[in-house]
């Protein structure tokens, strides 16, 4: 049975109010979705140091417990908050009304599959990057979902098969731009990586 705390988060000048599962999960716990994880602390700091995203249509996939689709939240943009597990939809839309903000949307998406056709300014994701068969069905999809002048905005904690992936965005002409941020969470220092493409 999964324990839920709720937790003040201090990111730059923003608080967050956020409900989730202090324990990381063990490598055969599936509820990966309900934990907070660093590269999602490091993507929600590189969108608000971003600012630039009032009006924007913002697509978060695998949100989790939804941090980064808030922040982009908090400056104005339009975001729709998508992940495949049902329990990780309901934690974000929980963690949403703690901060008393509403996304645009929010429903389930399968990357490798989706069922949209709907185009976004940006695309947002935390530590999307754990599974290389998953890697040519979503560099194909990205295509379809970010706008012609869209960007893609990558947060990664250095899994040694990412770069497959970043090689094939290139390869789809892509430039990537990687900024890195620590993080300290749990009594524990992380070095995570976030990657802009255009």
């Amino acid at each position: 049975m999964l324990e839920f705390e709720e937790q003040n988060i201090q990111i730059l000048d923003h608080t967050f109010r956020l409900a989730y599962a202090r324990e990381f999960p063990t490598d055969n716990d599936p509820c990966y979705w309900a934990s907070l994880w660093p590269s999602a602390l490091a993507l929600a700091e590189h969108v608000l140091i971003d600012k630039e995203l009032a009006g924007k249509r913002v697509l978060e996939i695998g949100c989790g417990c939804g941090l980064a689709g808030i922040a982009a939240g908090k400056l104005g943009a339009e975001v729709t908050v998508t992940d495949l597990e049902p329990h990780a939809l309901a934690l974000a839309a929980e963690n949403w009304q703690l901060n008393e903000i509403s996304p645009a949307a929010l429903h389930p998406l399968d990357w490798c599959e989706p069922t949209t056709h709907a185009q976004y300014d940006v695309v947002i994701g935390a530590d999307i990057l754990y599974s290389p068969s998953d890697f040519p069905d979503l560099v194909r999809n990205l295509n379809t979902l970010l706008d012609e002048e869209g960007s893609l905005i990558i947060s990664e904690p250095g899994r040694p098969h990412a770069h497959n992936f970043f090689a094939r965005m290139l390869e789809a002409g892509y430039k990537i731009n990687t900024q890195h941020y620590p993080i300290f969470l749990h009594e524990e220092h992380f070095e995570i990586s976030v990657s802009e493409l255009r």
